[in-house]
């Protein structure tokens, strides 16, 4: 087992696709994507435990995410594929890659310069 950022609280097979596709530490995604990466997943955590968990996938968690309503964006076309790559994604995969998302936007490489 590997000890990356991503992977060190939980290793799994669709964590491991998403480590070969955007990096150990996710490198291959900028600021902003790990951002609303980390808006998609935590509404994805939340309505799963809260509705239907099942049934509610990371598209639709991608689609009622707040930036869509409030920031009058379209979701980017890079987290919808990431979304779609983490079809099936558990509540406790998401919370791994939160975890890691979390770390690298304070501390590590997607965190903002200050002055």
């Amino acid at each position: 087992m590997t000890t990356d950022l991503v992977t060190y609280y939980g290793q799994t097979p669709t964590i491991d696709q998403l480590v070969e596709n955007y990096g150990a530490y996710l490198e291959k995604l900028d600021r902003e994507t790990k951002l609303l990466l980390r808006t998609v997943l935590t509404n994805y955590v939340f309505m799963r435990e809260r509705h239907e968990p099942s049934s509610y996938t990371l598209i639709e968690a991608s689609r009622d995410a707040l930036f869509v309503t409030f920031l009058g964006m379209e979701t980017p076309q890079l987290l919808v594929d990431i979304c779609s790559q983490l079809n099936g994604l558990t509540t406790h995969e998401a919370e791994t890659i939160l975890e890691a998302l979390q770390h690298q936007i304070r501390w590590g490489n997607a965190r903002q310069a200050v002055n």
